[in-house]
């Protein structure tokens, strides 16, 4: 398979297009502004977008995202999930102390023969722009016959001092569905362990539950069945794979490491999460996630 980037504006700071070349097949979009870089669109082999770019309740549920509240280096918090322009709910302590991410540098994009690589080197910075902790996130977006898909990692250092992430719903890396795909409209969100593929609302199979896969799911007049399925690659803080997932009937689906426990960094530690997200088209299957599960 081959790749190429195409800029929707002169510059790649307004985001970027990644498609398999000659075929002008559109796998993904890939850009950031002042408080996050996300992946939007995130297609199926046949064109239907999994994600959405932002709702009108949570503006800041940015398609594939990296979000994570109540950072906390030395006698310093920060919130890193809402925007700082986000005024709505000043009472909310996820909005209040919100920190400042700084780009030194423009993305990094390389084309590689398995996938298309964005590189951002980033500086958490908390609310009045002191630096907490360094972040170098790479999105990687590839395509198989049947499937989109999207990799993230996210790799946070202490490069400042020693770093601690609090008990928080509002983390790690996650994805705002498609509201086509949601139980609201016939969708099913699917938890998948050890061979068995439970189906019905988030509470009943997924959300704060053991799943080597959670998944969103439906099937539509003149579009037939799609969806897309999230799966944990990488948590260096724990060896668990299946979880903590936070997964709500409305398309919040997150990996959260941080929603049962705490972590901590001593001085120059990096704690890095990767989250893998796959578009399809038809039913998801055992034999999918396995072969999802495994390098693309």
């Amino acid at each position: 398979m081959s790749y190429e980037i195409k800029q929707t504006f002169a510059s790649p700071l307004y985001g970027n297009l990644v498609l398999e070349a000659g075929t002008n097949r559109l796998l993904a979009g890939v850009g950031h502004n002042a408080h996050r870089a996300w992946t939007f669109p995130l297609n199926t082999p046949r064109g239907l977008n999994v994600i959405q770019e932002y709702s009108f309740d949570h503006p800041f549920h940015n398609g594939i995202f990296v979000g994570q509240g109540n950072v906390r280096q030395g006698e310093r918090m920060a919130n890193f999930w809402a925007p700082a322009f986000d005024w709505r709910q000043a009472a909310n302590p996820a909005f209040q102390h919100l920190g400042q991410l700084k780009y030194g540098e423009p993305p990094r994009m390389a084309v590689q023969a398995d996938g298309v690589v964005f590189t951002y080197n980033t500086v958490w910075n908390d609310e009045v722009g002191q630096p907490m902790l360094n972040e170098a996130r790479t999105i990687r977006i590839s395509s198989t016959e049947d499937a989109t898909v999207c990799d993230v990692t996210s790799a946070k250092t202490a490069a400042y001092g020693p770093v601690g992430f609090g008990n928080t719903k509002f983390g790690t890396i996650g994805a705002r569905v498609q509201p086509q795909l949601l139980p609201v409209l016939g969708g099913q969100i699917i938890g998948a362990k050890d061979g068995e593929l439970r189906r019905g609302t988030a509470d009943e199979v997924a959300s704060a539950k053991a799943c080597d896969a959670v998944a969103y799911e439906n099937e539509l007049p003149a579009l037939g069945r799609f969806g897309l399925c999230l799966m944990i690659r990488d948590n260096t803080a724990s060896t668990n794979r299946q979880g903590p997932w936070f997964i709500r009937d409305y398309g919040m689906a997150m990996f959260n490491a941080t929603m049962t426990e705490s972590i901590s960094l001593a001085e120059g530690a990096t704690w890095t999460t990767t989250l893998r997200v796959a578009a399809y088209d038809g039913a998801l299957t055992w034999e999918r996630v396995q072969a999802w599960g495994h390098e693309i």
